[in-house]
Parts: structure tokens; sequence; C-alpha cells
């Protein structure tokens, strides 16, 4: 909920109520002999606050009882549609999360692999978003350009003599993000309950925006 008021001018008498110019509510404003200062504190009439917030007003005796409306609740359509991967996206990126992993085999064995090979990768995750029509369809391009760009990184930090154990940091989080999106691409939608990185920041960030 959003509140402001405009102050009452200095030097105004404190000790006797004064007309505030105006206090708005989510947008709404009240004004006039609906809002009084007294002693510095403001204060609002009951009914005009509840029509500010949509809220209805009932007695019990000398109370008077304000009950606001529950927000609400998200569509639960919306919410599964969110996370729903188009068909032309999954058929454009269906085979990238193992060409992804094929890499990493070639690795583990030591394999020499032409910077071509990472590249080629790119070159077909970058082609498949161009068919993404969704948010859940850029997540996952997100996720498998990670997940390939991690794997290179490793791979060239390992033939440049970098320790393993120095190397091979994020890798976990790169398998993730490639096995998560094939199972996603497979099934056609997200689960919103993936660990990879990319999928976790895209949640929270949808969460903070709601």
């Amino acid at each position: 909920m959003s509140a402001s008021a405009q102050q009452a001018q200095p030097g105004a008498d404190r000790t006797k109520p004064t007309p505030l110019t105006q206090i708005t509510i989510e947008g709404k404003q009240i004004t006039g002999d609906s809002v009084l200062v007294h002693k510095g504190t403001a204060y609002v009439s009951v009914p005009a606050l509840a029509r500010a917030l949509g809220a209805s007003v009932s007695s019990q005796g000398q109370v008077a009882v304000l009950s606001i409306p529950a927000a609400p609740e998200p569509d639960c359509g919306d919410i599964r549609d969110a996370k729903k991967l188009s068909d032309a996206y999954r058929k454009a990126a269906v085979r990238i999360p193992d060409a992804v992993e094929s890499l990493r085999a070639l690795v583990k064995q030591g394999t020499v692999i032409p910077a071509a090979s990472f590249d080629e990768v790119d070159r077909q995750i970058s082609e498949a978003e161009f068919r993404a029509q969704t948010d859940a369809d850029k997540s996952v391009s997100y996720a498998l350009s990670h997940a390939n760009n991690a794997l290179a990184i490793m791979y060239f930090k390992l033939r440049r003599g970098v320790p393993s154990e120095y190397a091979k940091q994020g890798q976990l989080d790169s398998v993730l993000c490639s096995m998560e999106s094939k199972f996603a691409l497979q099934v056609g939608r997200l689960s919103g309950k993936e660990s990879c990185s990319v999928f976790q920041t895209e949640q929270e960030e949808a969460r903070n925006s709601n």
C-alpha cells in the first residue's frame, strides 16, 4: 500500500485542528474536513479511509470495524501459461542440451576440443532463440547459454593448467541448467522448482514483481 500526505504550512498553530491539503492512499485522495492534524498527528475520518481502501465499515457497539477485502488470488491459469514453452521453440532447441552434454563428456575424457565446437552450440542457441515466444522459452535459452559458456570456460582453464578444483567450480550449476532445460523442453513447461541459477534468478524476479 502506498500513502502520501501534504503537510500543513510551517508555523501553523498545531494546538488546534488544522486541515491538511490532502492525503493520497493508493492513488485516491482524501481532502478537506476528512483530514485533520492535531498536535502534529494526522487524523483521517473512517468513512473516507474506507472509501480510499475499498473497505466496508460496520459498527459493533461503540467500536467501528473496518473490513478490507483480501487481494485477489493470482490466476493459476496465467501462472501455468508463464511457465509454458512454445512448440516452435521446443522444436528448435530440443537437441541443444544433448550437444552441451556431449561436449562435457569429451572434456571429462581429456579430449582436445576445437573452440569452434563451443561456438557451434552458441550458434544453435542463438538460432533457436529467434523462435522464442514466451518468457519460459527465453529462460531456457539463457540457461542453455550459461551451461555452454560455463563448460567452455572450464575447458579452457584446464587447458591452461588451472588446477582442476578451481577450473571446475560452477560446473554443477552448468549441468543443472543443461539437464533441467532438457526436461523442460521434453515436457513443454518449467516446473517452477528448478535449481539452475538462471531459473532461480528468473523465479525470484517474478516473485518480486508480483
